[in-house]
């Protein structure tokens, strides 16, 4: 029995939803990496949806300009948009997940993110202390990575 199989025999009344919590955008207010026009928000929703995911999170990098547009356009389908954005903290990438598009923004606004919008200045320690005022979560991205969590 594999481990898949372990956990689907005790849920506990959870349930398995096809999701990708992690994927950046493309455009002015989307990553600054991201160079695939096709990329938009709305691309991302459409694919989403085809491919039968239910839940999804634009996290773009030090940047939630596209969210509002993401979850806009996936008003009367089949899928849940989670406000989200990626953090280049000195320490490693942080996913910052908040209820509300609203909340997210004034989640960042409170914080330094460089011009180019390539890094936030803040710690991950600091980022989830203002991340929990506006009753938003982090996950660490990029753990198995060389250049995730140091």
């Amino acid at each position: 029995m594999g481990l898949l199989d372990d956990v689907s025999a005790v849920t506990a009344g959870a349930e398995f939803r096809r999701a990708d919590l992690h994927i950046n955008s493309f455009g002015e207010d989307g990553s600054y990496d991201v160079t695939d026009p096709a990329m938009t928000p709305e691309a991302i929703v459409d694919t989403a949806v085809a491919e039968r995911l239910e839940v999804i999170a634009v996290t773009d990098h030090n940047a939630v300009g596209n969210v509002r547009r993401a979850i806009a356009h996936a008003a009367g389908k089949p899928i849940l948009v989670l406000p989200g954005v990626e953090l280049s903290t000195p320490q490693g990438h942080l996913l910052v997940y908040c209820p509300t598009p609203r909340q997210l923004e004034q989640f960042v606004c409170k914080l330094g993110i460089s011009g180019d919008r390539t890094a936030c200045e803040e710690t991950i320690a600091v980022c989830l202390t203002r991340a929990a005022e506006f009753d938003g979560i982090g996950i660490a991205a990029h753990i198995d990575l060389s250049s995730g969590i140091d």
